[in-house]
């Protein structure tokens, strides 16, 4: 190569890199970001939510929010409180080439990353999570306590014919694992739904639930995910999962196949009332009358457990 050419190779690819950045920084400096908090709100408010974002504005290479304050709706005094969110940013990934979702919160942190051309790449990763912090209890209406770490990672092929093509959840490969530390229940209220009582919600005042260290990990391969190990032990409960799940194309629709161990201690039982009367009901497992054998079947959407 010339020298004269040799010379001019650094300026051209200055010129190309700066413009590069110019184009990406426009954007982002010019970005409508208050039609954007707009229609956050509006797309919250359909789903049932209130949303408040306290800023809203460019980052690095991103979009990124602080202070997030989600609460149900619902007519009632007082109102429903908020859960609180540190930050959502969102913004391209490069390795691979995608676009890639961090929100904190919790103190943690969860990031999505969606990439992949002729396949979806789905990747979700929950780091540190305190269910403790945030006003979740406030929020939920359970007072939790613990942390949590979960690794989701699916690749979807895509079916369809061009652009109409979408990844396709029956087919999806890949893992999930999750792991809890100290996890707990302290009390609070939910409706739960259970079979031997009909198929209306029943609310209920929970009592302090110590569910321990959870251990779980899933495999997945071309829509069938299979239980490999899940396992939880505390004072109150010990418990384990095995079987399958045949993955549909939209995941309510997914089926499970499950044979759910458990050994609650007596004490514990009785504290859980009418949640206790409906696990007595639960058949003994054969090989060990100790524990009972329940059988998870239905679908995601609308579960049996018998």
């Amino acid at each position: 190569m010339p020298e004269t050419k040799k010379r001019r190779l650094p300026l051209i690819l200055g010129y190309l890199a700066f413009t590069l950045f110019s184009l990406v920084a426009g954007f982002f400096l010019t970005f409508p970001y208050e039609a954007l908090k707009e229609r956050a709100r509006q797309e919250a408010d359909q789903a049932g939510y209130f949303l408040r974002i306290a800023s809203l504005g460019p980052g690095l290479l991103s979009l990124g929010a602080s202070e997030l304050q989600v609460a149900k709706k619902a007519d009632s005094e007082p109102p429903p409180e908020a859960l609180r969110i540190d930050s959502v940013s969102i913004g391209p990934s490069l390795f691979p080439p995608g676009v890639s979702l961090k929100v904190r919160a919790l103190g943690g942190s969860v990031t999505t990353t969606l990439s992949g051309l002729t396949s979806t790449r789905f990747k979700v990763d929950a780091e540190g999570l305190d269910l403790s912090k945030g006003n979740m209890k406030g929020f939920s209406g359970i007072d939790f306590a613990g942390t949590l770490e979960a690794h989701l990672d699916l690749s979807l092929p895509r079916a369809g014919a061009g652009a109409a093509a979408e990844p396709d959840l029956s087919q999806a490969s890949g893992a999930f694992t999750l792991e809890t530390k100290d996890l707990a229940i302290n009390g609070g209220n939910m409706s739960v739904t259970i079979p031997q009582f009909g198929a209306d919600p029943t609310p209920l005042d929970l009592p302090k639930i110590v569910l321990g260290n959870l251990s779980a990990k899933v495999k997945i391969d071309k829509g069938t995910a299979t239980v490999e190990n899940f396992q939880a032990k505390s004072a109150d409960l010990e418990a384990n999962i095995s079987g399958t799940m045949k993955l549909g194309k939209r995941l309510e629709y997914s089926e499970p196949n499950l044979e759910v161990r458990f050994k609650p201690d007596p004490e514990f039982q009785k504290r859980l009332g009418l949640l206790g009367s409906a696990l007595s009901m639960v058949g003994a497992d054969p090989k060990d009358p100790a524990w009972r054998l329940g059988r998870l079947t239905g679908f995601v959407g609308r579960p049996q457990f018998r």
